[in-house]
């Protein structure tokens, strides 16, 4: 009986490991007394990031009322991303939060591939107090849309009830964090976006679908200070 090895059984491809990580960096005049601590942050951030296995890409953009999509990191693949200098985060103006929000989504839709693959991270220490462009009922529709097709939201807040914020705009509870507007505050917090990012990351679409609204797990490091 002859074994006809031209007949092999499928292989199945393994999924790729991949990300689209976009930060969102409130600017705003009241973020100066943690300026350096913010700048100090990424780069741990970075740092550990570099070392996890797979694909990252990573945006950052900054925003206040003189530019509300300012970036400080455009589409760069995380081994790539240098660290951010001293003095290139330098905060002034109000918080249109609202318009900067929209604003990412529009660019990062128009290039979005895998809806799993994206994660938006907001960070801010001030209530939205100057947008134009965008409501809150218009954000909160497109933010839940985005969510059903697989995005997750994640949400840092300072100086406010960010639970109540971030509900506002239709994140989950469980991937929103207080953390306290002081060096501590924003080292702890950047802790935790790191080892929660790592372990999102690390996950299978289905798995990140699943946890969707659990991005912090069952820790957030921001709010152990408070």
């Amino acid at each position: 009986m002859s074994t006809d090895n031209n007949h092999q059984p499928p292989t199945i491809e393994a999924e790729p490991n991949r990300a689209d990580i976009w930060f969102l960096l409130d600017r705003s005049g009241s973020m100066a007394s943690i300026a350096d601590d913010v700048v100090g942050g990424f780069n741990t951030f970075f740092a550990e990031q570099k070392a996890q296995p797979g694909e990252a890409i990573v945006s950052i953009i900054q925003f206040d009322t003189n530019d509300p999509q300012e970036m400080l990191v455009n589409r760069r693949p995380i081994a790539d991303v240098a660290p951010l200098r001293p003095g290139s985060f330098q905060p002034r103006g109000g918080t249109p939060l609202l318009d900067a929000l929209g604003a990412l989504l529009d660019r990062a839709e128009a290039i979005a591939e895998h809806d799993a693959d994206q994660l938006v991270v907001v960070l801010t220490d001030g209530h939205e107090n100057a947008s134009h462009r965008w409501t809150r009922d218009g954000l909160f529709g497109r933010i839940a849309k985005l969510t059903a097709r697989g995005w997750t939201f994640v949400f840092l807040g300072a100086n406010q009830d960010s639970y109540a914020e971030a509900s506002d705009l239709g994140m989950a509870a469980g991937n929103t964090s207080n953390f306290l507007a002081s060096p501590a505050g924003v080292h702890a917090a950047f802790a935790g976006t790191s080892r929660a990012t790592s372990e999102w990351r690390g996950k299978p679409r289905i798995d990140r679908l699943q946890d969707q609204n659990e991005f912090w797990g069952d820790k957030k490091e921001g709010e152990e200070l408070q």
